[in-house]
């Protein structure tokens, strides 16, 4: 099994705004707040002296400069680490799409018009999935909250929805694929 050591980026006005940002390209807050600015010390002790295999990033913005702030500047990016694609609900709020489609997060995410398939979301996923598996060593990626459920479910097996928030911005979360 590999380590995949998984980092979601900080936030930004739209996290703040309650906004789906799917694969716009949302810089980070500037500046930065207390909150974002201790879970960056906390995580920066739980990776020192860690070497990493391989370290990813989404090719988002929000991703690469998470990733540049923990000191991976040359991380590779992986356009399949990209955030779900929201489609023409990005801009919009998170409570904009539960009045227009109650439950369907939650339950039924297949049913949502999005910018991609839950399928083809999937498949970017297990892409990653696979070349995670692949290295000899632990993995460190830098990515979104979405996608991290995403992964959760596919691991998991299972189908329906996700929780709204699965990870707090600049969350670091631990897995064994």
């Amino acid at each position: 099994m590999t380590e995949l050591w998984f980092i979601r980026h900080f936030r930004t006005p739209w996290n703040s705004q309650g906004r789906l940002q799917g694969q716009r390209d949302i810089a980070l807050d500037d500046p930065m707040g207390f909150q974002d600015l201790a879970t960056l010390a906390a995580n920066r002790q739980a990776l020192a002296n860690r070497d990493f295999a391989l370290v990813l990033t989404s090719p988002l913005s929000r991703a690469r400069q998470t990733a540049e702030l923990y000191g991976f500047p040359d991380a590779v990016a992986d356009p399949d680490l990209a955030e779900i694609a929201f489609g023409t609900w990005e801009g919009r709020t998170w409570d904009e799409l539960e009045t227009a489609h109650p439950g369907a997060w939650q339950n039924a995410l297949h049913t949502l018009p999005l910018g991609e398939t839950m399928d083809e979301f999937n498949a970017r996923i297990a892409r990653v999935r696979d070349r995670v598996r692949a290295v000899r060593g632990p993995v460190l990626a830098f990515g979104h909250g979405a996608w991290l459920g995403g992964l959760q479910m596919l691991l998991e097996g299972r189908r329906g929805g996700m929780s709204r928030q699965t990870l707090a911005n600049g969350a670091l979360h631990k897995l064994k694929l």
